[in-house]
């Protein structure tokens, strides 16, 4: 078996600039989805299903850490070759709770892995177009204190672009971040909410606007036209070239209304097309288009 590409790339949805989607490996010693080319043929034909043309693939279980190894770097070669060749662009995926004040570790562990990795290539075709994090400090503040660990986080964007000025450097963020009731965090010489402050840090935020309609006690569509507005308003201005994507849940967590697993994905992309149109009409250029968490979820969703 060997991988096959798209004969023409995806095609993101509602004439959006992107569609993007998180894929996560599993754990290390176990099978993984990105280990036979079947399952990665199937990855590669979902993407030019829905359309898919941005996607942030989890590298820990084959170049993070101690779990590096020729053969798993041969491998990576080959999943990343085949997507790029499709016309999808591809980002490097990790993520921990307390990255935000573990630099060291981050670098040593991910960024210079990744680096060397990219070095190894011997096509661009091959090549990690960038590093997208997932760290969520927010989900635990009383042992990750936003005054520290978003400022944290930022000097780590910072210096992963810094040090690597041809990568897109990207994050994950709650959309609460750059609320009104958001307590404000001196960092930089400026004072305001943590959403804010990580537009400045990075390229791309994919903004967690975990909601759908069925029970979603905020109201509005999946939040987006009361909660984003913020995000999108400092995106634009004093010229910032910040990528925004909004994030929507495909997994079956709880509680309900915050992910379209029960819903399916007709009423995913209904509610998606509202979204679009909403920022289009403004005429913004920071909406890139939306980011679906995660693959595991949205090919096991129902129609």
């Amino acid at each position: 078996m060997t991988i096959t590409v798209l004969a023409t790339p995806p095609n993101p949805p509602n004439s959006d600039a992107h569609r993007a989607m998180f894929f996560w490996s599993g754990a290390v010693g176990s099978a993984d989805p990105l280990d036979t080319d079947n399952e990665v043929n199937a990855l590669i034909t979902f993407c030019g299903a829905v359309g898919c043309d941005v996607l942030f693939l989890d590298i820990w279980r084959y170049l993070g850490g101690g779990n590096w190894t020729a053969a798993r770097v041969s491998r990576m070669k080959s999943v990343v070759d085949g997507l790029k060749r499709s016309g999808i662009r591809v980002l490097a995926l990790c993520g921990d709770i307390g990255w935000g004040t573990n630099h060291a570790w981050v670098m040593d562990n991910i960024v210079t892995a990744l680096e060397h990795y990219n070095v190894l290539c011997t096509q661009a075709s091959q090549q990690f177009d960038g590093l997208m994090l997932d760290v969520e400090y927010w989900t635990d503040e009383v042992t990750y204190p936003a005054a520290t660990n978003c400022p944290g986080l930022c000097e780590l964007l910072r210096a992963i672009g810094n040090r690597n000025p041809s990568w897109l450097v990207g994050v994950f963020a709650a959309f609460g971040l750059a609320a009104d009731d958001r307590a404000p965090i001196t960092y930089n010489g400026r004072t305001q909410a943590d959403g804010f402050h990580i537009m400045d840090a990075c390229d791309i935020v994919v903004v967690g606007d975990y909601r759908d309609t069925a029970a979603d006690p905020g109201g509005g569509q999946i939040g987006i036209i009361s909660c984003h507005t913020p995000w999108d308003d400092y995106a634009t201005e004093e010229g910032r070239e910040s990528q925004l994507f909004v994030g929507v849940e495909t997994t079956n967590v709880q509680p309900s209304y915050v992910t379209f697993y029960g819903q399916g994905k007709a009423a995913m992309e209904t509610q998606l097309t509202l979204v679009s149109n909403q920022f289009k009409l403004a005429n913004r250029s920071s909406y890139m288009g939306a980011c679906v968490h995660s693959y595991a979820g949205w090919s096991a969703m129902g129609a």
